[in-house]
């Protein structure tokens, strides 16, 4: 018995990839991992190297990689794949359905417009099961299908949530934790706070925008805001420590915004930190739904309403809220661990 995971990108961008590894590795079950490595960071052998550096590519190198895929798969002879993503779904789905028909499964953790060029459905059908990383991805996913969801976290036990420490009321820290995707919204953040000695704004992760954030920064003579780019992930849970309220703003305006879940609303509950988010997302509906923090609903007034959340922040309540939300979070990753390992043992 081999497996392949079959990855888009960088494992550091890939988080999720290691709650497979958790679990073939308990099984002593061998796996390659075979993945595109888009910013050169990548030891293995089998990674995939084109002489690009950064997340974008076209469909022409898509087709490359692609090509790659097939000679790696062909050659190596795995007995089952899982593939992460539509967009590799897609150019490799006529081996998936030849060769691995009921032995391969297809993780989605973001939309992808080319859902519209290939019949999604039929190869959803020759799966063994589909994952998903947020249940509101049904509304534009194929109905009636087996879908399982794998939340972004690893964490097994109500036990493994942190203490939630006092914020510091004097200088409220807002950080952003992870790649940061959408200036605009951002942008309104940084506005509305520009320069308030309550606040400081931490940007730590590295994406496209870093620099549209810091040119904005440095134009306006804005003294409150540090970005510090990419991070190790050992830092990162001393990152959730030094901060008040974690950023997890983004408006509805596509479909991936209004439908994920990131993982840093996992990790800001098991860090005890509240979110602040705005709303008309499946994100600001869970905050709101599990009192996890603050919803806004534009940006008039945020100074006030922030320091009023903090100074009626009810700590019994947030931390019912997030005992339920990560039972629930625990259940559905047991039962999607479940069926993985009957899905390797099969």
């Amino acid at each position: 018995m081999k497996i392949a995971l079959v990855c888009p990108s960088n494992k550091l961008f890939m988080p999720y990839v290691s709650n497979y590894e958790l679990i073939l590795s308990h099984l002593n079950i061998p796996y390659d991992i075979i993945n595109w490595d888009r910013f050169k960071i990548e030891n293995s052998h089998i990674s995939y190297k084109d002489k690009k550096i950064g997340h974008k590519r076209s469909y022409y190198d898509y087709l490359k990689y692609k090509k790659y895929l097939l000679y790696k798969l062909t050659y190596e002879k795995y007995d089952k794949i899982i593939v992460f993503g539509i967009q590799l779904s897609y150019f490799l789905k006529n081996i998936l359905i030849k060769k691995y028909k009921k032995n391969f499964v297809i993780d989605i953790r973001d939309y992808n417009k080319i859902k519209h060029f290939f019949n999604l459905k039929k190869l959803i059908q020759y799966t063994s099961f589909t994952v998903i990383s947020s249940a509101c991805y049904k509304e534009w996913l194929p109905e009636n299908l087996n879908y399982l969801i794998n939340h972004n976290t690893q964490i097994t036990c109500i036990n493994e949530l942190k203490e939630i420490r006092p914020f510091n009321q004097q200088k409220i820290g807002i950080a952003n934790i992870g790649a940061i995707r959408d200036f605009e919204i951002n942008k309104e953040l940084i506005q509305s706070l520009s320069n308030n000695n309550r606040f400081e704004m931490f940007f730590h992760g590295e994406s496209e925008i870093n620099e549209n954030i810091q040119k904005f920064v440095e134009v306006n003579k804005i003294k409150n805001v540090l970005i510090t780019g990419r991070y190790l992930k050992d830092v990162e849970e001393q990152l959730y420590n030094n901060c008040d309220l974690v950023n997890v703003l983004r408006y509805n305006d596509s479909i991936n915004n209004k439908t994920a879940l990131p993982n840093r609303i996992y990790n800001s509950v098991i860090h005890g930190k509240p979110m602040i988010a705005y709303e008309g997302t499946y994100l600001a509906d869970q905050i709101s739904k599990y009192n996890l923090g603050i919803v806004l609903s534009s940006f008039s007034n945020v100074d006030q309403n922030i320091i009023k959340y903090l100074t009626q922040f009810n700590t019994e309540e947030f931390n019912e809220g997030r005992k339920r939300f990560i039972s629930k979070t625990i259940n559905e990753n047991n039962l999607f661990k479940k069926n993985l390992i009957k899905f390797i043992n099969s």
